[in-house]
């Protein structure tokens, strides 16, 4: 039986949408984080987002990296003209005011607001505002790029989405920084689901101070919660269960970074009761900086590089992104190479 088209037109928008069945497409939101600082997690948005708009896709990028945003250098953008600045002073009411525009028809930008004193210690009534407007941003994907470290905003912010991306390197270090990102998030996400009993909120604080803090597994908090109210165990249970977040491994340089990558995984699932999606490894590559120093997303600048092609195989692989265009499957993913060096050509 042949789906029925429905035409209807988008809230605030001046081009018709076609609609399968009546249904509104769902925007993804991929909240983008490191436990450190130096991962590469701004490079990797900005090149994501390039590849997300090059398989047809509708791609914001917001820069919630809101102490030290620096998204809008990947595109040239020295000193935007419109930031997160002026909507977190009210000066405008919409997100959308401070869309801006790249030579991608498709990929729009919000820029964070450096120019803004205090604006990385959001309050939480602008932080729920901010989150609001995200949501309701009107694209395929909503890509955000968010600060170092573990702060509430930060976590509150990667918790958009149950299936954020961390981001890591190789060396030890990033992967304790990751390891206790993912677990403040956890604890963050219990404390928010049962903000208002305070029975269960005593239980967690315990358990975080004092077995939480040595190599106390979150299972075992889960019991603890279910012994002192079965249904709220349930819902912890279900929280972790559905908290799926994925890990990326950038600036890989031997085969033993990627093979430490499944440890790490099961090491995350066996204490913090977290079952993370590996989507794949960037290799280090002079490409990547030297499309930094250009200005320019290394998709654009070198296509055909390693680090571009990795990316593809993230995309199409790791992430499960499909063309939108139906070019090519997942296993021709390196044709994307053939797209981007003609787009290359507008920037």
């Amino acid at each position: 039986m042949s789906a029925q088209v429905e035409l209807e037109r988008e809230p605030e928008s001046d081009t018709d949408l076609i609609l399968l069945n009546g249904q509104v497409p769902a925007t993804t939101i991929w909240p983008i984080a490191g436990g450190k600082g130096g991962t590469g997690k701004s490079t990797l948005t900005a090149n994501l987002g390039v590849g997300l708009a090059l398989l047809g896709y509708k791609v914001i990028l917001v820069d919630g990296d809101l102490g030290g945003a620096d998204l809008h250098l990947f595109f040239n953008q020295i000193s935007p003209p419109r930031s997160l600045g002026s909507f977190l002073t009210s000066e405008i009411r919409s997100l959308r005011e401070v869309l801006l525009p790249t030579p991608t028809e498709n990929l729009k930008l919000i820029c964070g607001g450096n120019e803004l004193v205090g604006a990385a210690n959001l309050s939480y009534l602008a932080k729920e505002r901010l989150i609001r407007h995200i949501q309701s941003l009107d694209a395929d994907y909503v890509l955000v790029d968010l600060g170092a470290g573990s702060a509430y905003n930060t976590l509150d912010f990667f918790a958009l989405s149950n299936q954020g991306i961390v981001v890591c390197t190789p060396e030890p270090q990033a992967r304790v920084d990751a390891y206790g990102f993912i677990k403040n998030t956890v604890y963050r996400k219990l404390r928010r689901r049962f903000t208002k009993r305070e029975e269960i909120k005593e239980v967690i604080n315990q358990f975080a101070k004092q077995s939480g803090r040595r190599t106390g597994r979150i299972c075992a908090l889960v019991e603890m919660i279910g012994e002192a109210d079965p249904q709220a165990g349930l819902e912890a249970e279900n929280l972790l269960n559905t908290f799926r977040p994925r890990l990326l491994l950038n600036r890989v340089r031997r085969r033993r970074h990627v093979e430490e990558v499944h440890r790490f995984l099961d090491l995350v699932q066996e204490y913090l009761s977290v079952r993370m999606d590996y989507v794949g490894y960037v290799r280090s590559d002079e490409a990547i900086l030297e499309a930094c120093e250009r200005r320019r997303p290394v998709l654009l600048e070198a296509p055909k590089s390693s680090a571009s092609r990795d990316l593809y195989s993230i995309l199409m692989k790791g992430l499960l992104v499909s063309d939108r265009l139906h070019r090519f499957g997942a296993q021709d993913a390196a044709k994307l190479a053939q797209v981007a060096k003609a787009e290359a050509r507008f920037w």
